[in-house]
């Protein structure tokens, strides 16, 4: 598959005329208007941050399936278990957004008396991209980590068959000068959602990120949406999320990623809820040192590493989340940078909701 100029065109969106697009579909698709609200900047933060994968490629999944009853429009989220640094949340078949946020907010509120807070969420759908969730510890001055389970799309190391989620999963960590690490990473070569982009864009893959229904590597983004992932790194990300549908499935008591239809993943639209789980956790820095002092670690950590003399091919090298720290700092001064096809699914959202089209400059 090969790019032609028009989808290689790129176009670029204030963030705010984004929210405003993203909260308005929501509100019209039936979420209250906080919860809009959050939704749309979750999706926003994506983009801005150049994950196109979790950003406004998902408003349309996201309105089918608060439209056609298979998410809660109103989720009544609600804490029911709480055991000293630990508690348990039910997030009422909402989507994945609205528990997720109440659960890292609560597991910051824990670390601040425990000097850690975990907080599991089960009954819970899609969440978007695991980085908004962690990222929001580092202005609490803590370490942040967030993961949950999915429907299965990869095989385990050597396997064929989908058995186990991409099951996503980051650690954010708050430097001092330098930008915070943040590790975002789908335990499979790639994310679905990226790989629906490039077929969007009409772009190849790389070798080595999926199987085809057959079994056999491919190329093709459609073949692979219809076949299966691979881990990532081979059986380290295999068993990465093996552990992750573990803890996020097996320690909240939601569905593991088995569990569900596996028809809602190859389809283009949900066709049922997940009520999956989700595992959030913060740690209290300063339940170990001075802030201070570990922010000056973290700043010398990041600077030596930076350091690393880049190989042939390579300009230099970035550390976690370092590259998507620039993408936001520029998207907010110029706006987000679209593929023109990647606005495609805005006109989609616009027409089956009937709201004013998102415009493009």
């Amino acid at each position: 598959m090969t790019t032609t100029g028009s989808q290689a065109r790129t176009v670029r969106v204030p963030a705010e005329r984004l929210r405003a697009f993203c909260r308005t579909a929501l509100q019209r698709a039936g979420l209250a208007e906080a919860d809009a609200d959050l939704v749309a900047d979750t999706l926003v933060e994506a983009d801005l941050r150049g994950v196109h994968s979790h950003g406004l490629i998902l408003l349309v999944r996201y309105c089918r399936g608060l439209l056609k009853g298979y998410v809660n429009p109103r989720p009544r989220v609600r804490v029911e278990a709480r055991n000293g640094a630990v508690a348990r949340i039910n997030g009422d078949n909402g989507l994945g957004q609205i528990p997720s946020v109440a659960a890292m907010d609560l597991a910051m509120e824990l670390a601040e008396t425990y000097g850690v807070g975990t907080v599991v969420v089960y009954n819970s759908n899609h969440f978007g991209a695991a980085a908004y969730y962690a990222m929001r510890a580092l202005p609490r001055r803590m370490v942040g980590f967030a993961t949950t389970n999915a429907p299965p799309v990869m095989p385990l190391f050597g396997g064929r068959d989908p058995v186990v989620g991409n099951n996503p999963l980051c650690w954010a960590i708050p430097a001092g000068e330098e930008p915070p690490i943040v590790l975002d990473m789908a335990c499979s070569a790639s994310s679905r959602g990226k790989i629906r982009v490039l077929a969007q864009r009409g772009e190849s893959i790389p070798e080595g990120w999926a199987l085809d229904a057959g079994g056999l590597p491919t190329t093709d983004p459609l073949a692979a949406l219809g076949g299966v992932m691979l881990p990532a790194g081979g059986y380290k990300g295999a068993g990465l999320a093996v552990v992750m549908e573990a803890l996020a499935g097996g320690l909240s008591g939601a569905r593991f990623g088995f569990e569900i239809d596996t028809h809602t993943v190859h389809a283009g639209d949900p066709q049922d809820s997940w009520q999956v789980g989700h595992l959030f956790q913060a740690v209290r820095i300063e339940s170990f040192m001075p802030f201070g002092e570990f922010a000056a670690r973290m700043d010398r950590l990041i600077r030596y590493l930076r350091s690393c003399r880049p190989a042939p091919g390579h300009e230099r090298v970035y550390l976690p989340g370092e590259i998507e720290h620039l993408h936001r700092a520029d998207a907010l001064a110029n706006g987000i940078p679209f593929a023109e096809s990647d606005l495609h699914w805005a006109g989609v959202v616009a027409d089956e909701l009937g709201i004013e089209p998102l415009k493009v400059d």
